[in-house]
């Protein structure tokens, strides 16, 4: 396998040429002999010619390792006799393409996720909130507190007055006119509204209070109008109500005062204790609640960029506003809690681990579980202990990972095995060790070889439709894997068999 090559192989060589003209190919490419090796095996010995479009390869070149993807086939090159006596190996580096491919899918979730996410939170929103748009003031948003406070009516894409037909001779018509004609905005405060809280319900009063906050164009017109407040009918009631209590307790008191003439001292300290709870419990409901909601309303606008766009630092002063804000609407409610959970990088404490032991104790977990299905387990160790450097609890949890598929996917008297390599023979440098899983299941086909690493991602066969899983479980063992300096990488023939390899670095190696 001694190899030439043309002028427009040079670059996938970066600076390895010219040495590897006349080079042994697997010595040259012995970082990758595991991947190419078998195929060129087959294309010597059985004349199979191979074809791998945006193959993810990786290669040593310009100092390091590279993950590169090539597009490539193998084919035999006969001798005058027929025989086989070479590879040709035909390449081209579509690196480039499919970084820019993933950068779009990568964008484009973002985007995805970004969109639902202000959907959800205009939705959740706890103040109502509307868009209206045009001189007859068409609903074009509308969130679900909107809709609860007008009676869940289908009022997407009307004029108010259609929707709202009620709404005619309060003021609220006439009022929009003016804020989308002069570009002002409009503040109510406590403002009565007649409506229908369900379509057959009688009309109701509703208190409201809310802001018209006009929608300017880039040429300085204003197109619309979003409407934004909270319904306060509640706190206007119970200020209402105590406002009645007090005069009817001022009344009490005066038909006392006449009565007895020691009315006084009484007098006063209901005097105090009525004020006090009346001034109390407006400020609260008043002064407090429907200013606090006014400010979280505004604030989950404003990072919904309605207004324009925001920059990391002013999002970071909303954040401050909203936590302040959420702690004192807690102390008025004494019924908020929210509970936030952070998710931190994770940490790998890398040691020496002897693979021997970590085998052992994967056996009591598995061997009843292959047991129960009726499928072997065996265990191909070398004589001396074998040490990597890892996460010991991170690379069991990669083991057991990939055992657990084994079992899953290996029908009734079919194979696991596991098997620790110090290297796969003649083939693989020094200093690295191999933790293999194999199997004699489905198998997997091989243009799915790199996908099944993505998340949330399974082969889909008649056997695997049964199987249910999140396909996340190899996703995540290669990233464990590679941040304990590894890789973890599959090889299958379909029907037959299925071998994950784990590489990882070995501790005790005398090199």
């Amino acid at each position: 396998l001694i190899q030439f090559y043309n002028d427009a192989y040079r670059p996938s060589l970066g600076d390895r040429h010219p040495g590897a003209l006349g080079a042994c190919g697997r010595e040259f490419w012995a970082e990758i002999w595991p991947t190419i090796g078998l195929e060129i095996d087959g294309v010597v010995e059985r004349g199979e010619s191979t074809w791998h479009e945006d193959h993810l390869v990786p290669i040593t070149r310009n100092g390091g390792v590279e993950d590169v993807y090539w597009t490539y086939s193998y084919s035999p090159v006969r001798d005058d006799d027929g025989s086989i006596g070479g590879v040709l190996v035909t390449v081209q580096e579509t690196t480039s393409r499919v970084r820019l491919l993933q950068a779009e899918r990568i964008a484009r979730a973002r985007a995805e996720s970004a969109e639902a996410r202000l959907a959800e939170i205009f939705r959740q929103a706890p103040a109502f909130i509307a868009v209206v748009r045009g001189p007859g003031h068409v609903f074009e948003l509308v969130n679900d507190e909107y809709y609860d406070l007008v009676g869940r009516r289908d009022i997407m894409g009307k004029e108010v007055l259609d929707a709202l037909p009620e709404v005619r001779g309060q003021g609220f018509i006439d009022i929009l006119d003016d804020v989308i004609r002069t570009g002002t905005a409009f503040v109510g405060r406590e403002m009565p509204i007649t409506l229908k809280r369900t379509p057959d319900a009688p009309l109701e009063q509703r208190f409201v209070t809310f802001v018209y906050q006009p929608l300017s164009e880039p040429d300085g017109s204003y197109s619309g109008i979003l409407v934004h407040g909270v319904d306060v009918t509640d706190q206007v009631h119970a200020r209402k109500a105590f406002e009645n209590a007090g005069q009817e307790a001022e009344r009490a008191r005066a038909e006392a005062e006449r009565a007895r003439g020691e009315a006084d001292v009484a007098r006063a300290e209901a005097e105090r204790a009525n004020s006090a709870q009346s001034q109390f419990l407006t400020n609260m409901s008043h002064e407090l609640r429907t200013p606090l909601n006014a400010i979280q309303g505004h604030v989950q606008l404003i990072d919904m960029e309605l207004y324009g766009p925001v920059t990391a630092e002013q999002r970071e002063a909303l954040a401050r506003v909203t936590r302040a804000e959420q702690h004192l609407l807690g102390l008025i409610n004494d019924v908020l809690n929210f509970a936030r959970l952070g998710s931190g990088k994770i940490e790998y404490d890398l040691t020496a681990v002897l693979l021997h032991e970590v085998v052992a104790d994967m056996s009591p977990m598995i061997e009843p579980q292959l047991a129960a299905r009726g499928v072997s387990y065996e265990v191909l160790l070398p004589d001396e202990p074998i040490a990597v450097w890892a996460d010991r609890d991170k690379l069991v949890q990669v083991l057991l990972n990939l055992l657990s598929n084994a079992a899953k996917f290996t029908p009734a008297r079919g194979r696991v095995t596991v098997e620790v390599r110090t290297r796969a023979v003649g083939e693989q440098p020094a200093g690295v060790v191999f933790l293999c899983v194999a199997d004699t299941g489905i198998g997997i086909p091989v243009e799915k070889l790199d996908s099944v690493f993505e998340p949330f991602v399974q082969v889909k066969s008649d056997y695997t439709a049964t199987q249910q899983g999140t396909g996340l479980g190899l996703a995540i063992s290669r990233d464990l894997a590679r941040g304990m300096g590894g890789d973890l990488r599959a090889r299958s023939t379909p029907g037959i068999s299925t071998t994950f390899t784990v590489s990882l670095r070995r501790a005790d190696d005398p090199e």
